[in-house]
C-alpha cells in the first residue's frame, strides 16, 4: 500500500521566464532547499524586508516579517502564557516542532550540586528558517 503526503495549502500558479526558473532551481538547489522551500524563504525575506516598517513602525509589522519572529521567540521563551489568540496557536505549532528547540541536558551530579534548572527554549536560527511556513498555517487560514 502507498502512503502518499497531502499538503494542505494554496496552489498558486507563477508564470516566470525560462531563465528566472532556471536561477530559482539552481539557488534552491545549492542551498540545499526544495524549489517550495526557497520560494517561500524568499517570499518571507521579502516580505519582512518591508520599507512601510519602517516608516510606520513596529505598529506596521505584519505577523510573517522576521522581526516578529525575534520578538515571539522572546515572549515564547519567558512567558508562554501571555500570547493570546492566534499567536498561542502559533506556539502551539512551535511545540510540536522539536527540531526546533534546544533541549539541554543536564547531570544528576550537575542538579545535585545545585545547578539551576536549564528548560527547553527555541532556538532562533531554526524559528526563523521555518517562520513563513509557520505563519501560513496559522495566520492565512
Amino acid at each position: 500500500m502507498n502512503k502518499t503526503t497531502e499538503f494542505t495549502g494554496v496552489r498558486t500558479v507563477l508564470h516566470l521566464s525560462p531563465a528566472v526558473c532556471a536561477a530559482a532551481l539552481s539557488a534552491a538547489q545549492q542551498s540545499g532547499q526544495s524549489l517550495q522551500e526557497w520560494l517561500e524563504d524568499r517570499v518571507g525575506y521579502a516580505m519582512a524586508d518591508d520599507s512601510v516598517m519602517l516608516d510606520s513602525g513596529l505598529d506596521a509589522v505584519a505577523p510573517w516579517s522576521l522581526a516578529c519572529a525575534d520578538l515571539f521567540a522572546q515572549v515564547a521563551n519567558s512567558a508562554p502564557e501571555a500570547l493570546r489568540g492566534r499567536w498561542a496557536l502559533l506556539y502551539e505549532r512551535v511545540r510540536l516542532e522539536r527540531s526546533l528547540w534546544h533541549e539541554p541536558r543536564q547531570t544528576v551530579e550537575e542538579i545535585e550540586a545545585g545547578a539551576p534548572f536549564s528548560e527547553p527554549y527555541i532556538l532562533l536560527p531554526r524559528l526563523r528558517a521555518a517562520w513563513s511556513r509557520l505563519c501560513a498555517a496559522t495566520f492565512c487560514v
